[in-house]
């Protein structure tokens, strides 16, 4: 079976190293890698591919996903770059981007995204100002940084665990690695936090209102 999968940048593709590269039995499977230019287009993918890597708050818009509990993109860093005393307009990857609804959530609500063009702050990974994960670590008591899931729409219970299984394993050598991190290989209990914290502040601050997924 040919797998499709969307993503929009390579550092998620981390944790599928070893079996896009055949360093691991795929068990029938081929993987065909589908790069999407612009991150807010995402969504529009999900009806075309088997698997896509989507940031958290495209949960607000797309319904009917099944949400892989491996393989997510995690992060270890994030700020916020000051280029400006007062900061109006942010470079983010998408509007739709989980490091865009942070810097709304947990830095300034009226902040507007910026994918090209003029700006006066720009998140980062390692480096900046201000320090959203120490923020995020307060309100969300020190879970991990989910930047994206593994989402699929079309996908049947079947292939999804089959596939799960295969996306567990690379994972889990890219960790032995230390190229991600262990929530990478499975969301656990501390991971599946972290996706319910991140949309409980996300409807606290009247960002999100109708959220639905299934976590396999």
């Amino acid at each position: 079976m040919i797998v499709k999968i969307a993503y929009a940048r390579e550092v998620e593709l981390k944790p599928l190293i070893p079996l896009l590269k055949n360093e691991i039995d795929t068990r029938g499977f081929t993987f065909e890698l589908i790069k999407v230019d612009r991150e807010d287009e995402l969504k529009f993918y999900l009806d075309k591919v088997d698997l896509a890597y989507i940031p958290l708050p495209i949960l607000n818009f797309a319904q009917n996903l099944s949400i892989l509990s491996n393989g997510s993109y995690v992060s270890t860093g994030l700020r916020l770059q000051l280029l400006s005393s007062t900061a109006k307009r942010v470079l983010v990857p998408g509007s739709n981007s989980t490091e865009f609804y942070l810097v709304k959530m947990l830095y300034n609500s009226g902040i507007t995204p910026v994918i090209s063009g003029d700006y006066d702050a720009k998140v980062t990974y390692d480096a900046g100002d201000v320090d959203l994960l120490n923020l995020w670590n307060n309100v969300c008591q020190n879970s991990p940084l989910i930047l994206k899931v593994l989402a699929t729409k079309r996908l049947d219970e079947q292939i999804i665990l089959q596939l799960k299984v295969l996306i567990r394993e690379s994972a889990s050598k890219m960790v032995e690695k230390n190229e991600v991190s262990i929530f990478s290989k499975e969301l656990g209990l501390k991971g599946r936090s972290a996706i319910e914290c991140f949309f409980k502040l996300c409807r606290e601050k009247n960002l999100c209102s109708n959220v639905s997924y299934r976590l396999v």
